[in-house]
Protein backbone atom coordinates (compact mmCIF):
# COMPACT_ATOMS: atom_id res chain seq x y z
CA UNK A 1 0.00 0.00 0.00
CA UNK A 2 1.11 3.65 -0.78
CA UNK A 3 1.46 6.10 2.11
CA UNK A 4 -0.56 9.39 2.10
CA UNK A 5 2.90 10.76 2.36
CA UNK A 6 4.52 9.23 -0.50
CA UNK A 7 1.40 10.22 -2.57
CA UNK A 8 1.86 14.04 -1.30
CA UNK A 9 5.65 13.65 -2.18
CA UNK A 10 5.27 12.75 -5.34
CA UNK A 11 2.12 15.32 -6.61
CA UNK A 12 4.28 17.89 -4.99
CA UNK A 13 7.34 17.06 -6.89
CA UNK A 14 5.17 16.85 -10.25
CA UNK A 15 4.21 20.39 -9.53
CA UNK A 16 7.58 22.07 -8.77
CA UNK A 17 8.94 19.54 -12.31
CA UNK A 18 6.34 21.04 -14.15
CA UNK A 19 6.66 24.26 -13.22
CA UNK A 20 10.48 24.69 -13.49
CA UNK A 21 9.72 23.04 -17.27
CA UNK A 22 7.13 25.71 -18.13
CA UNK A 23 9.47 28.28 -16.93
CA UNK A 24 12.07 27.04 -19.25
CA UNK A 25 9.38 26.61 -22.08
CA UNK A 26 7.83 30.02 -21.57
CA UNK A 27 10.81 32.95 -21.24
CA UNK A 28 9.27 36.11 -19.52
CA UNK A 29 10.05 38.27 -22.80
CA UNK A 30 10.70 37.09 -25.92
CA UNK A 31 11.84 39.73 -28.97
CA UNK A 32 11.99 39.33 -32.74
CA UNK A 33 15.29 40.10 -32.88
CA UNK A 34 15.87 36.60 -30.87
CA UNK A 35 17.37 33.73 -33.12
CA UNK A 36 16.37 29.97 -33.37
CA UNK A 37 19.51 29.45 -31.43
CA UNK A 38 19.21 32.07 -28.56
CA UNK A 39 15.49 30.16 -28.22
CA UNK A 40 16.33 26.81 -28.24
CA UNK A 41 19.45 27.28 -25.83
CA UNK A 42 18.68 26.69 -22.20
CA UNK A 43 20.85 27.72 -19.50
CA UNK A 44 22.63 25.48 -16.87
CA UNK A 45 20.48 27.11 -13.90
CA UNK A 46 17.29 26.24 -16.09
CA UNK A 47 18.48 22.73 -16.19
CA UNK A 48 19.63 22.29 -12.78
CA UNK A 49 15.84 23.38 -11.36
CA UNK A 50 14.98 20.33 -12.47
CA UNK A 51 14.47 17.57 -9.89
CA UNK A 52 16.07 14.50 -10.32
CA UNK A 53 15.31 10.95 -8.95
CA UNK A 54 18.99 9.22 -7.27
CA UNK A 55 17.25 6.77 -5.43
CA UNK A 56 14.15 5.34 -4.25
CA UNK A 57 14.05 8.02 -1.63
CA UNK A 58 17.17 10.42 -2.89
CA UNK A 59 16.39 13.12 -4.65
CA UNK A 60 18.66 15.45 -6.10
CA UNK A 61 18.17 20.40 -7.25
CA UNK A 62 20.99 21.66 -8.64
CA UNK A 63 23.69 20.62 -5.74
CA UNK A 64 21.39 20.10 -2.70
CA UNK A 65 20.30 16.23 -1.83
CA UNK A 66 17.08 15.18 -0.08
CA UNK A 67 16.08 11.99 1.47
CA UNK A 68 12.16 11.95 1.31
CA UNK A 69 12.75 9.33 4.34
CA UNK A 70 14.65 10.31 6.89
CA UNK A 71 13.53 14.07 5.72
CA UNK A 72 17.61 15.42 5.40
CA UNK A 73 19.01 18.13 2.71
CA UNK A 74 22.37 18.34 2.83
CA UNK A 75 24.62 20.15 0.77
CA UNK A 76 28.56 21.26 0.14
CA UNK A 77 29.79 23.97 1.39
CA UNK A 78 33.06 25.59 2.56
CA UNK A 79 34.27 27.56 6.23
CA UNK A 80 34.59 30.95 5.18
CA UNK A 81 35.18 33.03 8.67
CA UNK A 82 36.87 31.36 10.69
CA UNK A 83 38.93 33.58 12.69
CA UNK A 84 37.66 33.32 16.96
CA UNK A 85 37.92 37.08 16.70
CA UNK A 86 35.68 38.10 13.77
CA UNK A 87 31.82 38.44 14.91
CA UNK A 88 29.36 36.86 12.57
CA UNK A 89 25.60 36.99 12.33
CA UNK A 90 25.25 34.36 9.11
CA UNK A 91 25.64 30.43 9.52
CA UNK A 92 25.85 29.99 5.61
CA UNK A 93 25.34 32.04 2.93
CA UNK A 94 25.75 31.70 -1.16
CA UNK A 95 29.15 32.56 -2.14
CA UNK A 96 28.19 35.71 -4.19
CA UNK A 97 26.08 36.54 -1.30
CA UNK A 98 25.46 39.51 0.38
CA UNK A 99 26.72 38.93 3.79
CA UNK A 100 29.74 36.44 2.49
CA UNK A 101 31.97 38.80 4.87
CA UNK A 102 29.59 37.74 8.30
CA UNK A 103 28.98 34.18 7.46
CA UNK A 104 30.71 31.13 9.03
CA UNK A 105 29.74 29.18 5.57
CA UNK A 106 29.82 29.77 2.43
CA UNK A 107 27.73 27.26 -0.41
CA UNK A 108 27.67 27.63 -4.19
CA UNK A 109 23.76 25.50 -3.51
CA UNK A 110 20.88 27.94 -5.18
CA UNK A 111 18.62 28.99 -2.12
CA UNK A 112 16.33 28.71 -4.11
CA UNK A 113 16.43 24.67 -4.39
CA UNK A 114 17.25 24.52 -0.78
CA UNK A 115 14.00 26.13 -0.35
CA UNK A 116 12.17 23.74 -2.60
CA UNK A 117 13.76 21.06 -0.79
CA UNK A 118 12.19 22.48 2.56
CA UNK A 119 8.59 22.27 0.88
CA UNK A 120 9.13 19.00 -0.92
CA UNK A 121 10.11 17.52 2.79
CA UNK A 122 7.05 18.84 4.50
CA UNK A 123 8.60 21.98 6.61
CA UNK A 124 6.11 24.31 7.36
CA UNK A 125 7.08 27.83 7.67
CA UNK A 126 7.03 29.09 10.76
CA UNK A 127 7.18 33.26 11.52
CA UNK A 128 7.12 33.03 15.41
CA UNK A 129 10.60 34.82 15.79
CA UNK A 130 9.03 37.89 14.43
CA UNK A 131 6.97 40.53 15.08
CA UNK A 132 3.88 42.00 13.55
CA UNK A 133 3.60 44.42 11.38
CA UNK A 134 1.21 47.87 12.09
CA UNK A 135 -1.59 48.87 9.79
CA UNK A 136 0.93 51.86 8.93
CA UNK A 137 4.09 49.46 7.72
CA UNK A 138 5.61 49.60 11.76
CA UNK A 139 7.07 47.30 13.42
CA UNK A 140 4.92 45.88 16.59
CA UNK A 141 5.77 44.37 19.92
CA UNK A 142 3.52 41.62 19.08
CA UNK A 143 5.00 38.39 17.75
CA UNK A 144 3.65 36.67 15.21
CA UNK A 145 1.34 33.75 16.88
CA UNK A 146 2.11 29.94 15.13
CA UNK A 147 0.53 26.88 16.17
CA UNK A 148 2.17 24.59 17.96
CA UNK A 149 2.32 22.01 14.83
CA UNK A 150 3.16 24.52 12.38
CA UNK A 151 5.89 25.26 15.03
CA UNK A 152 7.36 21.39 15.66
CA UNK A 153 7.39 21.05 11.89
CA UNK A 154 9.41 24.18 11.06
CA UNK A 155 12.61 22.81 13.32
CA UNK A 156 15.30 21.03 12.44
CA UNK A 157 19.39 20.95 13.39
CA UNK A 158 21.75 21.50 11.37
CA UNK A 159 25.39 19.73 11.71
CA UNK A 160 28.97 19.56 10.04
CA UNK A 161 30.61 16.65 8.00
CA UNK A 162 34.18 17.22 7.45
CA UNK A 163 37.27 15.38 6.89
CA UNK A 164 40.21 15.65 9.22
CA UNK A 165 42.84 14.00 7.86
CA UNK A 166 41.77 11.03 6.84
CA UNK A 167 39.42 10.92 9.46
CA UNK A 168 35.79 11.53 8.89
CA UNK A 169 33.40 13.79 11.35
CA UNK A 170 30.14 14.91 12.09
CA UNK A 171 28.94 17.35 14.64
CA UNK A 172 26.32 20.16 15.17
CA UNK A 173 27.36 23.27 13.71
CA UNK A 174 26.68 24.93 17.02
CA UNK A 175 30.26 23.34 18.41
CA UNK A 176 31.63 26.11 15.91
CA UNK A 177 30.12 28.62 17.13
CA UNK A 178 30.92 30.80 20.05
CA UNK A 179 29.21 32.92 22.19
CA UNK A 180 31.53 35.75 23.52
CA UNK A 181 29.50 36.73 26.19
CA UNK A 182 29.34 33.09 27.87
CA UNK A 183 32.53 32.33 26.50
CA UNK A 184 30.90 28.76 25.96
CA UNK A 185 29.79 27.24 22.62
CA UNK A 186 26.32 28.21 21.08
CA UNK A 187 23.71 25.29 23.03
CA UNK A 188 22.09 22.60 20.78
CA UNK A 189 19.45 25.13 19.69
CA UNK A 190 17.03 23.83 16.94
CA UNK A 191 16.62 26.69 13.53
CA UNK A 192 13.58 27.43 12.63
CA UNK A 193 12.37 27.24 8.72
CA UNK A 194 10.69 30.46 8.02
CA UNK A 195 10.93 30.43 4.10
CA UNK A 196 11.88 33.78 3.21
CA UNK A 197 9.47 35.81 0.92
CA UNK A 198 8.82 37.14 -2.76
CA UNK A 199 8.61 40.61 -3.45
CA UNK A 200 7.85 42.10 -6.50
CA UNK A 201 8.31 38.41 -8.08
CA UNK A 202 11.24 38.17 -6.75
CA UNK A 203 12.67 35.70 -3.86
CA UNK A 204 15.07 37.62 -1.69
CA UNK A 205 16.44 34.67 -0.24
CA UNK A 206 17.80 34.51 -3.97
CA UNK A 207 18.59 38.20 -4.35
CA UNK A 208 20.66 38.72 -1.14
CA UNK A 209 21.87 34.89 -0.71
CA UNK A 210 20.89 34.75 2.85
CA UNK A 211 20.05 31.08 3.74
CA UNK A 212 20.42 30.22 7.48
CA UNK A 213 21.32 33.55 9.79
CA UNK A 214 22.06 33.44 13.76
CA UNK A 215 20.82 37.20 14.01
CA UNK A 216 17.41 37.10 12.84
CA UNK A 217 16.72 38.26 8.98
CA UNK A 218 13.21 37.29 7.52
CA UNK A 219 14.73 37.47 4.36
CA UNK A 220 16.51 34.33 5.07
CA UNK A 221 15.36 30.81 4.76
CA UNK A 222 15.50 30.06 8.26
CA UNK A 223 17.16 31.30 11.33
CA UNK A 224 18.34 30.70 15.25
CA UNK A 225 15.84 30.70 17.32
CA UNK A 226 17.53 30.98 20.74
CA UNK A 227 16.43 34.03 23.27
CA UNK A 228 20.19 35.63 22.58
CA UNK A 229 19.63 36.05 18.60
CA UNK A 230 18.85 39.50 18.67
CA UNK A 231 22.44 40.71 20.13
CA UNK A 232 24.72 41.11 16.76
CA UNK A 233 27.91 41.28 18.57
CA UNK A 234 27.52 37.96 20.24
CA UNK A 235 28.63 34.85 18.53
CA UNK A 236 32.34 34.07 16.78
CA UNK A 237 33.95 30.74 15.24
CA UNK A 238 34.67 28.65 17.94
CA UNK A 239 38.40 28.02 18.30
CA UNK A 240 38.19 25.00 17.27
CA UNK A 241 36.59 25.56 13.74
CA UNK A 242 38.77 24.34 10.61
CA UNK A 243 40.63 26.77 8.61
CA UNK A 244 38.89 28.93 6.31
CA UNK A 245 38.36 27.08 2.44
CA UNK A 246 37.74 23.78 4.38
CA UNK A 247 35.24 21.56 2.27
CA UNK A 248 32.21 20.10 4.40
CA UNK A 249 28.77 19.33 4.02
CA UNK A 250 25.80 20.63 5.75
CA UNK A 251 23.37 18.47 6.57
CA UNK A 252 19.22 19.42 7.44
CA UNK A 253 17.25 17.78 9.51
Amino acid sequence: MISSHSVRFFLLLTCIACSSLLSEALPDEQTDEQTDEQTDEQTDEQKEALVKKVSPSIYQIGKVTLNKETREISMPAHTNITDPETIIEYLLVHFNGEKIHESLLTTEADPTHINIAFKLLNYQESLELFRVRKPDGSISDKYTVVAEDIKKAARFSVHITWKDGTTEKTMPVTQWIYNQASKKNMPPTPWIYNGSYIYEKKFDAKLSGSIITIFPNIGAIANYSGEDRNDDNLWSPSPNTPEEGTPVKVPLR
